[in-house]
């Protein structure tokens, strides 16, 4: 009777997955109880199904032993019909288990795609999904390391993982094998305590339901309701995150949910929240860029946030912060916004109101300061705007362009030039934009920083004879930032 209700009890389980016929089924099958479980019961639905079943097995090579693995599999599969797909690792072999799962999910990946497979299974299972939650908590994570193992993940654009196995128990699987006198291999160095998921396993699960008997439950319970609660917050912090940055990257980053290569934020917008929204925010923001150690790098962003510091958050980014922006770009590509493209127009000043464009959609404009007398208030440095006496270069060529080595700034009241670099780490302005400025230059010396400052050089004294201003090509007036 006991076998009878075991049996029924996984094969409902499968059973309940109704989209499960007509397709072309991979199986991630080691040896093990877990996966040869995962195997027998698939074979026992393939032809009411109507399943074309695939077996994938990987040898790692970490065991003299592990041939016999592969021999075992491979004499289920002939015995059953059922066609057999082997690999090995070759080179080096390297004991480390995200280098296997690279590895492991590789081979699938390139499985899926030559038999064109609907799905690749594995035998994941409840206390599996236990373990792996106390395992990154002992490790350090965030909510976002509490939510249970997904049922399903994209391999590739035509195949997903599933794991139809997540409902069921560890015991349930093992008394499902001796009851179906199936064969297995037993793994010695799952006894192993050296290895911290065996340790979790075999000491601390079993000390821990001695303070609840229902520990596995709870945890999955607590898991499930951390995962619902990490969904809606999704969706508070993706409206958050449409209110920092610019509209367009925005509506692409909507459409492809990948991790940036380049976002610029608003920093006055951001530290207006409070906080633990904050805090939240950016746990939120560092996870979807899939920033390593997030949890440990929280305070660090913050306090950088807070205090206008660059720092380098990984090997793929860096951070960068000024007085107005927050800004992660990613190291290796270097990619850049429309902002940022190549800038080098050449010109010389004459008694006509000048036009260029540059960047695709941006225009200096040099007008004429008709007026008499000079009333108007200086704008302020953000904007797009200065009121100069440009007396001393008519007939001279300028260029508007981004920074070269060796460029020279007078800022206002100052009696001498200096570097250019000098100036912008003064100002504070991040790496990643100081050669991205457009500048408006007479040889080597800056004239004009667009948003930040007027040359000395170019000040009006009594009254302007132009007025520069860089607009949007539909006429927009711009400010430096959002």
């Amino acid at each position: 009777m006991l076998k009878t209700l075991i049996n029924q009890t996984l094969s409902n389980n499968l059973k309940s997955y109704k989209f499960l016929k007509n397709l072309r089924v991979g199986l991630a099958v080691s040896g093990g109880v877990d996966s040869m479980v995962l195997l027998d019961l698939f074979n026992k639905i393939k032809v009411i199904n109507n399943l074309e079943l695939y077996v994938l097995h990987y040898n790692h090579k970490w065991r003299a032993s592990s041939n016999n693995d592969a021999k075992l599999v491979k004499q289920y599969c002939i015995k059953n019909k059922i066609r057999f797909i082997y690999k090995e690792a070759t080179g080096n072999v390297i004991k480390s288990e995200e280098n296997a799962r690279d590895r492991r999910y590789s081979f699938f990946r390139e499985v899926a795609k030559k038999y064109k497979l609907d799905y690749v299974c594995t035998a994941h299972h409840k206390d599996d999904q236990v373990e792996t939650v106390l395992f990154r908590l002992a490790r350090g994570t965030g909510s976002g390391g509490l939510t249970p193992i997904k049922d399903f993940l994209e391999l590739s654009n035509e195949s997903r993982v599933f794991r139809p196995l997540l409902n069921v128990t560890r015991s349930e699987i093992q008394n499902y094998a001796l009851n179906n006198n199936l064969s297995f291999i037993q793994d010695k160095t799952n006894f192993d305590i050296q290895y911290k998921r065996n340790l979790i396993r075999i000491k601390i699960l079993p000390l821990l339901s001695r303070v609840n008997k229902n520990v596995v439950n709870n945890i999955l319970l607590c898991s499930d309701l951390v995962y619902s609660q990490n969904k809606v917050l999704e969706k508070f912090f993706e409206r958050l995150l449409k209110t920092f940055i610019d509209k367009n990257v925005y509506n692409l980053w909507i459409q492809k949910k990948e991790p940036f290569s380049y976002i610029a934020m608003n920093r006055k917008r951001f530290l207006k929240l409070d906080y633990f929204t904050q805090k939240s925010f950016i746990y939120w923001f560092l996870n979807i860029n899939k920033i390593k150690g997030s949890i440990s790098r929280l305070e660090l962003v913050l306090t950088s946030i807070k205090d206008r510091h660059s720092i380098s958050l990984s090997k793929e980014y860096f951070f960068y912060v000024d007085e107005n922006k927050i800004i992660l770009e990613l190291v290796k590509s270097r990619v850049k916004n429309i902002d940022s493209l190549p800038v080098k127009e050449t010109f010389i000043l004459d008694n006509k109101n000048i036009r260029i464009m540059f960047q695709k959609d941006k225009m200096l404009l040099i007008n004429l300061y008709k007026n008499k007398v000079f009333k108007k208030p200086f704008p302020s440095d953000k904007e797009m705007k200065a009121y100069v006496d440009l007396s001393k270069y008519f007939r001279k060529k300028f260029t508007l362009r981004t920074r070269k080595p060796f460029d020279v700034f007078q800022p206002l009241g100052l009696k001498k030039s200096l570097k250019l670099k000098k100036y912008l780490i003064n100002k504070k302005i991040i790496r990643g934009n100081r050669y991205n400025l457009p500048l408006l230059c007479y040889r080597k010396e800056v004239l004009w920083i667009p948003g930040y400052a007027v040359s000395d050089k170019i000040r009006v004294e009594n009254i302007a004879t132009h007025v520069l201003e860089i607009k949007e090509n539909n006429g927009i007036n711009l400010k430096i930032y959002p």
